[in-house]
């Protein structure tokens, strides 16, 4: 039987058939770089009609001209019939450091230097929505199109209990834009362990003031935390050792939250699992925390997760999302390369494909649609804006706020 679901896995994913609407939860406007894609078919500026220069790197928009890259995602998604999409910034930067002055990375892994927060990320992924408002003003069948995205604010040190402070700065500063919080950092294999200054953990007091701030806003939130250290090889198998952090975060957030109007909606990046984390059993541990939060907790299947997880015990995944079928979503986890949703995404459709239809249209877009609408009809309810979020100038946060109890443990 294994053999045979092996064999339709690779067979569908080679054809790569697609017959409904999908949708993507986790897509990166820029890289590690703080740069991207975008449209220059019109070769207005140097390199590709993607602007890739010679160097490796995309070429610096000026101010005015960032909305191109939202209409070069724009195409893609309509062309692949994606209909709505989370869009982030890239949370980290990077750095260069002198003993690599011959070759600069590009990635994370490209080399040992540090990675540090990239606070400006998402200054980077407002103006681009905002150019695009001033270059279309007026024309609505153009802003209609901007529908389809989502923007979420990433660009935070979640060790620094400011972080709250800054993501309410960065909506005031854009009022009407944002819809999320995320990708937050927590435990990120090599790349959390490159952090420059302390190293992020689910249960940190400021990833708890943060959660506690979007359950108050009506503002979904996606966390990358994985559940267990790294493995030297696949034969090296880890307990979820980082697990209980996770859960001592829901359980602040959401389990102990009386209201259950500010209890936040939160979709777990790539469902714990990232490069090189090997975990016995783990959809049986899944299926343990779903039977907990199933309604405030979502599972992104996005990355190696797919690959080395759901592939390699399809059967058991089957039956998880079955029991499940409110909770899981999809994404393609690209990296400033809108151009390669379509192909990330069509990693799924062997997955989807083995679904019963009604299980298959939830997962593939249905659910991260009910996510976003139902977070957005909190902020409605609570006067903070119908689609993007709006404060009021009256609301503020005391410095104490989600600290409550913490300051005894």
């Amino acid at each position: 039987m294994k053999k045979i679901l092996s064999a339709l896995v690779a067979l569908i994913f080679l054809i790569g058939l697609q017959a409904e609407p999908i949708a993507d939860c986790h897509f990166h406007l820029l890289d590690f770089l703080q740069n991207g894609e975008f449209d220059n078919r019109d070769q207005r500026f140097p390199g590709s009609s993607r602007g890739l220069m010679k160097s490796g790197r995309y070429f610096q928009l000026p101010f005015g001209e960032r909305h191109r890259r939202l209409t070069g995602l724009l195409e893609v998604l309509e062309k692949n019939d994606v209909r709505d999409v989370v869009v982030c910034g890239m949370p980290f930067v990077k750095k260069w450091s002198e003993d690599e002055f011959f070759l600069r990375p590009k990635y994370y892994l490209d080399s040992s230097s540090r990675v540090k927060a990239a606070r400006d990320t998402d200054l980077q992924v407002a103006a681009a929505f905002m150019d695009y408002k001033v270059a279309f003003r007026g024309d609505e069948k153009q802003l209609k199109r901007l529908k389809r995205l989502h923007p979420f604010i990433c660009g935070l040190d979640t060790t620094d209990l400011g972080a709250m402070d800054l993501v309410i700065k960065r909506i005031r500063e854009y009022p009407g834009v944002w819809e999320g919080v995320g990708e937050l950092m927590s435990r990120h294999d090599d790349l959390t362990n490159l952090t420059t200054g302390e190293r992020p953990r689910a249960d940190h007091p400021s990833l708890v003031r943060l959660f506690k701030l979007c359950g108050l806003v009506g503002l979904p939130v996606s966390i990358h935390h994985n559940v267990a250290p790294i493995s030297r090889s696949e034969s090296e198998v880890k307990k979820p050792y980082y697990l209980q952090e996770f859960l001592d975060l829901l359980e602040t957030a959401i389990e102990k939250e009386p209201k259950k109007e500010n209890r936040p909606s939160v979709i777990w990046c790539h469902a714990g699992i990232s490069r090189r984390i090997v975990v016995d059993g783990y959809a049986k541990i899944l299926d343990g925390v779903l039977a907990s939060y199933g309604e405030n907790l979502f599972l992104d299947l996005s990355w190696v997760v797919l690959g080395s997880y759901v592939y390699k015990d399809l059967d058991a995944w089957l039956a998880l999302i079955k029991k499940y079928p409110d909770n899981f979503v999809i994404g393609s986890d690209a990296v400033g390369k809108s151009s390669a949703i379509p192909f990330e995404l069509k990693k799924f459709n062997a997955l989807l494909q083995a679904l019963p239809k009604n299980v298959r249209e939830k997962v593939a877009h249905l659910n991260l649609k009910s996510i976003l609408e139902r977070s957005a009809k909190v902020r409605a309810a609570k006067g903070f804006g119908s689609k993007g979020i709006i404060l009021p100038d009256a609301f503020a946060l005391d410095d104490g706020f989600g600290l409550e109890g913490l300051r005894d443990k």
